[in-house]
């Protein structure tokens, strides 16, 4: 039977094999731009952009990786409620601004970035929206500790 636990380690094990596979990205993205500019025939002008791109939104995603590890080892102690929640909520909604706004404007060279960059916005709001959900979470849960 699935269980909360059991999904929270099945998050924490996809957190971390995407973020191998951004350590990976490191190293191996020129190799993937220029199979991806072979195998569909891009043009070769376009390689520099999407390295760039790539390189450019990599610290971020990093950085949202392991935020949500974090945030996972929180759910996995039972500590949701927590300030700390809402810190990496903010990151998360942060990195996924940031990863936008630099595929938006790289729309102009490549016009499929503006679906990432979309996509990204959307995320931010909606992890934005959950931040605020928690932090009023937070406050009443506070205010009934003080009340007995």
């Amino acid at each position: 039977m699935w269980s909360h636990k059991r999904s929270v380690l099945l998050s924490l094990i996809l957190t971390d094999l995407f973020g191998v596979i951004a350590l990976l990205a490191v190293f191996l993205l020129p190799l993937i731009v220029n199979t991806y500019i072979v195998g569909l025939h891009r043009p070769a002008e376009l390689a520099p952009v999407l390295l760039t791109v790539c390189y450019a939104c990599l610290p971020f995603a990093l950085v949202l990786l392991f935020c949500l590890h974090c945030l996972l080892l929180h759910l996995r102690k039972g500590e949701i409620f927590i300030s700390g929640n809402t810190t990496l909520l903010r990151a998360l909604s942060l990195c996924c601004a940031a990863v936008s706004l630099i595929t938006l404007a790289s729309g102009y060279f490549y016009l499929p970035f503006y679906i990432i960059g979309i996509a990204a916005a959307f995320f931010a709001l909606i992890i934005r929206v959950i931040k605020n959900i928690f932090s009023a979470a937070i406050e009443i849960k506070s205010e009934n500790e003080l009340t007995i």
